[in-house]
C-alpha cells in the first residue's frame, strides 16, 4: 500500500482505507493472512527510493511471499523500472498473482495490460511535473515564490490553489525589519541578535498543524538575513524574478549583498572584485585610468580596528569574528591613479564619499528643479515641439507650392524654345535664373529626438539629488549614464563633464539666474510663477534655456 504524497492525488484511498479494501479481497478470494504488510507515503516515481518496496522484494526472491494486494497497480509503482521488475516476477511465476479491488492477474495473463498501466502511472508523474512547473513559473512572473510563505508573509488562502499571493504578516514582519535595522548598524553579530529576537522581541514561526509556533532557532536567524525576498527580488529555476510589487520591501539590494558579504567567507572571492559607484566614470587629466580601493575592517569588542576578510578570529584578543558581541563593520572605497601608483610616482586618492558629495553639491546648485518648474518645462517644450510641428507642415505645403510653380515655369520656356520664341542661350540663361529663385535649401537634421532627450533631462532633474545621496549603487551608476557623466581627479581637484546638451542647461540656468535674480529652479514654485508672470520675466527666462540645450 501506498499513499501518494502528491496535493492532485488526494482522491486516492487513505492508507487505512488501502488495507481495509486489501483485508475484503482476503476475504472474497480465502486467502491465508498476510505474511506482512507494508506502507509508506513516499514518491514512486524514482525506482529504488521506498525502503518497504524493497523489503518486500526480498521477501518476494527469498519465496516467503508469492502473491501480492493492493488497491491499485498504481500503488506498487510509478515508474517503469519496479514495475518492469513485478512484470517479469509475474511472468517468470515468481509471483502467482498480483490481486486489486477490480482485477487478479495471473503469470499467463498478457503482460501488455500491467505494462500499460504501470505506463499511464508513469506519463502521469511525468505530466504532473511539467503542469506544476508550469504553473510555478506562471506565479514567479506574478512576483510570488511557490512553496510556504516566507517568515514576514502569509499565503492568503481566501483564493483558489496556485493563484494564491501573499499577504503582509503584520505580528512580524516589522519585528524583522527591526532586525535588519540593528544589523546593518554594523554594531550587531547575528549571535547576538538572535538573543535580541528570542528574548526581547519573541519572534516565533508560523503555527501550522504539526510544526510551528515555536521561538526561532539561531539558523533561522542567518536564513532571513540571507533571503533576497526581503530585498524584494527572489531565484528560481535559476532565473531571477522581481517580488510582487505591493509588497513591501525591507532592506535594497546593495544592503542585502553587504549582509551576504559580512556573514559568509564563502561570498568573498578568491580574486577580489568589486562593485563601485564610480568605476568607469573617473579618469585623470591624461586619460590614464582611475583604479578603486575596497578596504573592509571591523571593530573588536576588544576596541581593536583590523582588516576582517579572510580572517576568522581578532588579531588581538584572539577571539571568533562570529561570537563577537558588538562588532562594527566597516567599508571605504578611494579612488587612485593606477599609472602612477606602478611608476611608484606621488599619488593622493579620493573618497566614494568625497565624489559623492561634490556630485550632490553640483547637482543642487545646477541641476535642481522643484516639480512646478519641471511640469512648467515640460509644458513649454510640448509648446516649442507643437510649434516646431506646425513650422514644419506650413514649411512642407509651401515647397509642395514653389516646386509646381518651378515645374509650369520650366514647362513653359520649353515651349518657348520649341516655338523658337527665345533662343537657345536664352533658355539656358532663363533656366538658370529660375533655378537659382527656387533652390531651397534643406534644413540641417541632427537625427536626435531632442523632445524626448529634453523631457528626460527634465525628469532627472527632479529626482538627480535624492538618487546621488540615498540611491542604490546602479541606481546612481545608471543616473551617471544619462548624464553622460566624465570625472577628472588630477590629484587635487575633481572635475564634473557631462553629455553635451546637460552642460548647455547648466550654462543656460546661469545664465537666465544672472540676468533674473528672482529666477531659481528649485525654489520655482506656482506663486513665484505667477509673480513673475505679472512682471514680465518669465516669459524670457526658459526659452534662453532652450536654445542653450538645442544649440
Amino acid at each position: 500500500m501506498r499513499k501518494s504524497s502528491t496535493p492532485e492525488d488526494k482522491q486516492a484511498l487513505s492508507l487505512e482505507s488501502q488495507e481495509d479494501e486489501s483485508k475484503k479481497i482476503v476475504e472474497f478470494h480465502k486467502l491465508p493472512p498476510f505474511v506482512a504488510t507494508f506502507s509508506e507515503s513516499k514518491s514512486a516515481k524514482e525506482a529504488y527510493q521506498r525502503k518497504y518496496f524493497s523489503q518486500m522484494m526480498k521477501l518476494i526472491h527469498s519465496g516467503k511471499v508469492d502473491s501480492i494486494v493492493c488497491w491499485k497497480l498504481d500503488r506498487l509503482a510509478r515508474n517503469m523500472t519496479e514495475g518492469g521488475l513485478l512484470i517479469d516476477l509475474l511472468s517468470t511465476g515468481v509471483l502467482k498473482a498480483i490481486m486489486t479491488h477490480d482485477k487478479v492477474y495471473y503469470p499467463d495473463d498478457n503482460v501488455l495490460m500491467m505494462a500499460v498501466e504501470f505506463g499511464q502511472g508513469n506519463q502521469f508523474i511525468k505530466d504532473l511535473s511539467v503542469n506544476v512547473k508550469r504553473g510555478q513559473e506562471k506565479k514567479a512572473r506574478m512576483g510570488i515564490p511557490h512553496g510556504v510563505a516566507t517568515l514576514g508573509f502569509l499565503n492568503d488562502k481566501t483564493e483558489e490553489k496556485g493563484n494564491r499571493k501573499w499577504l503582509v504578516d503584520k505580528k512580524r514582519l516589522g519585528v524583522i525589519k527591526e532586525l535588519f535595522e540593528m544589523f546593518l548598524t554594523n554594531t550587531y553579530s547575528a549571535g547576538k541578535l538572535y538573543k535580541h529576537a528570542i528574548k526581547e522581541l519573541k519572534l516565533t514561526t508560523i503555527k501550522r498543524k504539526k510544526i510551528g509556533g515555536a521561538l526561532i532557532t539561531p539558523s533561522r536567524i542567518y536564513e532571513i538575513l540571507k533571503d533576497p525576498i526581503y530585498a524584494g527580488f527572489f531565484i528560481q529555476g535559476g532565473i531571477r524574478y522581481e517580488l510582487d510589487k505591493s509588497l513591501p520591501r525591507l532592506i535594497n539590494e546593495d544592503q542585502h549583498y553587504k549582509i551576504k558579504m559580512i556573514l559568509s567567507k564563502k561570498n568573498i572571492p578568491k580574486t577580489q572584485t568589486h562593485n563601485t559607484t564610480f568605476a568607469g566614470f573617473l579618469s585623470s587629466e591624461e586619460g590614464n585610468f582611475i583604479g578603486q580601493d575596497v578596504k573592509f575592517q571591523l571593530i573588536c569588542d576588544c576596541k581593536y580596528k583590523f582588516a576582517y576578510r579572510g580572517r576568522t578570529h581578532c588579531p588581538n584578543c584572539g577571539k571568533e569574528i562570529a561570537e563577537l558581541e558588538n562588532p562594527k563593520y566597516l567599508d571605504f572605497t578611494y579612488y587612485y591613479n593606477v599609472k602612477k601608483k606602478k611608476q611608484q610616482l606621488d599619488y593622493r586618492s579620493i573618497s566614494e564619499v568625497k565624489i559623492t558629495k561634490e556630485l550632490v553639491d553640483y547637482a543642487d546648485k545646477n541641476l535642481t528643479f522643484s516639480t512646478d518648474f519641471a511640469d512648467w518645462s515640460k509644458k513649454y517644450i510640448t509648446e516649442l515641439k507643437n510649434r516646431e510641428m506646425n513650422d514644419s507642415i506650413f514649411t512642407k505645403q509651401r515647397e509642395i507650392a514653389d516646386k509646381g510653380d518651378y515645374e509650369a515655369k520650366k514647362a513653359r520656356l520649353r515651349v518657348m524654345l520649341r516655338d523658337e520664341q527665345i533662343t537657345d542661350e536664352e533658355y539656358r540663361s532663363d533656366l538658370s535664373v529660375l533655378d537659382k529663385q527656387y533652390s531651397v535649401t534643406a534644413p540641417a537634421t541632427t537625427g536626435i529626438d531632442w523632445y524626448s532627450r529634453m523631457n528626460e533631462i527634465v525628469d532627472l532633474t527632479v529626482s538627480l539629488k535624492e538618487v546621488l545621496e540615498n540611491g542604490t549603487l546602479q541606481a546612481k551608476r545608471n543616473i551617471l549614464s544619462k548624464l553622460g557623466s566624465n570625472l577628472i581627479w588630477n590629484d587635487k581637484i575633481l572635475s564634473i563633464h557631462n553629455d553635451k546638451a546637460i552642460d548647455k542647461l547648466v550654462e543656460g540656468l546661469n545664465c537666465a539666474k544672472s540676468n533674473r535674480r528672482m529666477f531659481e529652479p528649485k525654489n520655482f514654485s506656482y506663486g513665484i510663477r505667477v509673480e513673475m508672470e505679472k512682471e514680465g520675466i518669465l516669459a524670457p527666462s526658459f526659452p534662453q534655456i532652450i536654445s542653450k540645450l538645442r544649440g
